[in-house]
């Protein structure tokens, strides 16, 4: 079975369309078709289905993918083996970084990279809703994702999932508002207060939806907005109150908006490394991966040792 094709297959998993996989492997749709029926017609099954003007995978096509990163995985571990005995290296690494993880871990893992001679970090913008951080690992070594779900939310076949930290959320208020004078805050404490919000699919919003369930009636949303700088500014103007990181919530009480946590709801994010598991297997990222976790157990142990400060 030629491995090139179940490449394109595995490609065609992730990316979704013809013309996004042979753009990837720089080919052209028509390769790539090719290349589909020639793979077809060496196993004897549909692989591939047409849909409207595109392509979908068949449950076949799906199991065959998987099994393409089995292979790809087995493929990344003999040349990590290799890279070991031939002391080879690969010199750059890709990662997509949210905005309030590339402020919690980005200055610290750049301060491990440097102390490794020849290797390069290039991290890159990215801050979709949750569903749709899986599907960058396509274009990055490591993309950093968040879900108050929990880590499972992002578990599919042939993808890494790495647990980095557990953060609170805190309401976050202007100093001198009601809610302050009380340690700690239950839905119904909140409930009606206007709130800054996020756009819907964005983590933070399923836990206002929480809320609203735990009080039995809706929130009123003011201004939904992606950006955490932003919401503490809206916050801090008085427009209403707001969840913040509990690590973004420590510079925030230093701007003077006030914190407290909740009671009775999850009101927590995970914050996770996702990678191609083949990938993942490699020596370089490996080594990065370790990085990632070792900044994200320092910042634990920070959160824990200020919570009582905030």
């Amino acid at each position: 079975m030629d491995f090139k094709r179940l490449q394109i297959l595995r490609e065609l998993a992730d990316r979704q369309s013809v013309g996004a996989t042979a753009d990837a492997m720089n080919v052209t749709a028509s390769a790539v078709s090719q290349q589909l029926k020639a793979l077809q017609a060496e196993i004897g099954v549909v692989l591939v289905e047409k849909v409207g003007r595109g392509v979908q995978l068949t449950e076949a096509g799906h199991a065959m993918a998987a099994a393409a990163a089995d292979v790809a995985t087995a493929m990344a571990k003999a040349e990590s083996t290799i890279d070991t005995y031939r002391k080879g290296w690969q010199a750059r690494v890709s990662a997509a970084f949210f905005p309030s993880a590339a402020e919690m871990l980005l200055p610290g893992v750049l301060h491990r990279v440097a102390a490794v001679d020849g290797l390069t970090f290039d991290a890159h913008f990215e801050d979709p809703g949750t569903a749709h951080f899986a599907p960058l690992v396509a274009d990055y070594d490591i993309v950093l994702a968040h879900s108050v779900d929990g880590p499972e939310v992002f578990a599919r076949q042939g993808l890494t999932v790495v647990p980095l930290l557990e953060e609170a959320l805190d309401v976050a208020m202007p100093a001198g508002h009601p809610l302050a004078a009380k340690a700690g805050l239950s839905p119904e404490d909140v409930v009606d207060y206007p709130w800054i919000g996020v756009p819907e699919g964005f983590p933070f919003d399923t836990v206002l939806r929480q809320i609203e369930l735990q009080a039995g009636r809706q929130a009123s949303r003011g201004q939904r907005y992606p950006d955490l700088r932003v919401l503490e500014a809206l916050v801090g103007a008085g427009h209403g109150i707001c969840l913040l990181p509990r690590y973004t919530a420590r510079a925030s009480a230093r701007r003077g908006l006030v914190l407290r946590p909740l009671t009775d709801v999850k009101a927590s994010r995970s914050i996770v490394a996702l990678l191609r598991q083949e990938v993942a297997a490699r020596a370089t990222i490996s080594l990065v991966v370790d990085m990632l976790k070792d900044e994200a157990a320092a910042i634990g142990r920070e959160l824990q040792e200020s919570h009582h400060d905030i």
